[in-house]
């Protein structure tokens, strides 16, 4: 395995990934649900790749910008809840774990 998967962080998007792209499976035709896998990606992709980051620095800085793509993540998150796509059970759930991932980055 690559060293990113044994990294705490890349595993937490993980799960968070795999969570939202469980809701949002079934649901087609939405521009916001595009949206919402994108962002879901690039959050676990970025994270995957400041996992392999030897510069400190530049980890630091790769995942501050995780940080910029969870907030755009959560407030598509809220858009859907909004639109009533999601139930209150899902959104708190997608929601909480992108929370919580966010409070561990660095800022």
């Amino acid at each position: 395995m690559s060293a990113f998967h044994d990294d705490k962080l890349w595993q937490e998007a993980y799960v968070a990934t795999l969570d939202a792209l469980d809701a949002t499976n079934s649901l087609t035709g939405n521009d916001v649900i595009d949206q919402v896998r994108k962002h879901v990606m690039m959050v676990l992709t970025v994270i995957a790749q400041s996992a392999g980051e030897r510069d400190r620095k530049m980890r630091e800085i790769k995942l501050r910008d995780v940080g910029h793509i969870i907030e755009s993540l959560r407030s598509l998150l809220s858009v859907l809840w909004g639109q009533e796509v999601f139930s209150d059970e899902i959104f708190e759930k997608l929601d909480g774990a992108y929370e919580a991932l966010a409070n561990k980055l660095p800022r």
